[in-house]
């Protein structure tokens, strides 16, 4: 009697197993999130690194992937956001607070162009990014000043820089600067350019401007100068940063330089986490919807 007490008791266990396990291979099957139609930038809180996704008419860039630390916490993030595929990414530079999880990214993710600088690094951060774009079959393309990623709803990226005045020997400074536009706002990322590059930048694009400005080098004093920011004027600029870091970013020069330029919305991913701004869909988008 004990013994057969002993098997109904196992069986009714392995049936609750089984229920159980059922329904969370369900939840794990369930709708997936769909991926936004409306167009919007988000800088994610990836700690002391640097990701942003943009968003368009259903098409999803990804400029920089942060550290490969924060790399799980990014492809969920991307997930959670309804990203099956990215339309394009770009790796601004080498740094492994910017790249360090792209491989994972491209693991995860088909991605259908992807853009990086002319300058390498011998690094695992490099090497395993290169080696993830080789298994999907992807060439990246090291973009010429001027050229421009068009989105299906008629916004674009068009990549402003690095120039060739700009010196090799600072590799963030060689950083790849994107403005992607809708047509009636922009927003400038800057990677980890420094003055120098910020310089070289107005030289070649005197008329520059920007409603959000992705300050450059997580806000080192080294980057985002009076004149650039005046220069640029962008009304809300956004500094990608880890809480308590090691490098005292962002610096109080820089945050005094974005006052004194008039710049009164300044928001940091150490203090805000993950920020999302919406942007005015391209005016063809809105000429369709009439």
């Amino acid at each position: 009697m004990k013994d057969k007490l002993r098997r109904i008791l196992w069986i009714a266990a392995a049936v609750v197993l089984v229920i159980n396990g059922g329904w969370l291979a369900l939840e794990r099957l369930g709708p997936h999130p769909v991926l936004t139609q409306d167009t919007e930038v988000h800088f994610i809180d990836v700690g002391q690194g640097d990701a942003a996704l943009v968003l368009s008419g259903g098409q999803a860039v990804l400029i920089d992937a942060g550290t490969a630390e924060s790399g799980p916490a990014l492809v969920r993030y991307l997930e959670q956001t309804g990203v099956t595929r990215l339309y394009a990414a770009i790796a601004s530079h080498p740094h492994a607070d910017h790249i360090g999880g792209m491989a994972q990214v491209l693991a995860r993710f088909p991605v259908e162009r992807f853009y990086l600088g002319p300058e390498t690094q011998n690094t695992s951060s490099y090497t395993d990014m290169l080696d993830a774009l080789e298994d999907q079959g992807v060439r990246p393309t090291i973009p010429a000043d001027g050229d421009t990623l068009s989105f299906s709803s008629g916004a674009s990226i068009t990549f402003l820089g690095p120039a060739d005045d700009v010196p090799a020997d600072n590799l963030n400074n060689r950083s790849l600067i994107a403005l992607f536009s809708t047509g009636t706002q922009s927003v400038l990322f800057m990677g980890d350019a420094e003055a120098a590059a910020e310089q070289s930048l107005l030289a070649y694009h005197p008329s520059l401007c920007c409603d959000v400005l992705k300050v450059g080098h997580h806000g080192a004093a080294t980057s985002s100068s009076v004149e650039f920011l005046r220069t640029v004027h962008p009304s809300t600029a956004v500094i990608s940063c880890g809480l308590d870091n090691d490098y005292g970013h962002p610096s109080d020069q820089t945050l005094q330089n974005l006052s004194l330029a008039g710049v009164n919305d300044v928001r940091i991913t150490a203090e805000d986490h993950t920020i999302v701004i919406p942007l005015n869909p391209p005016s063809s988008s809105k000429e369709n919807a009439a």
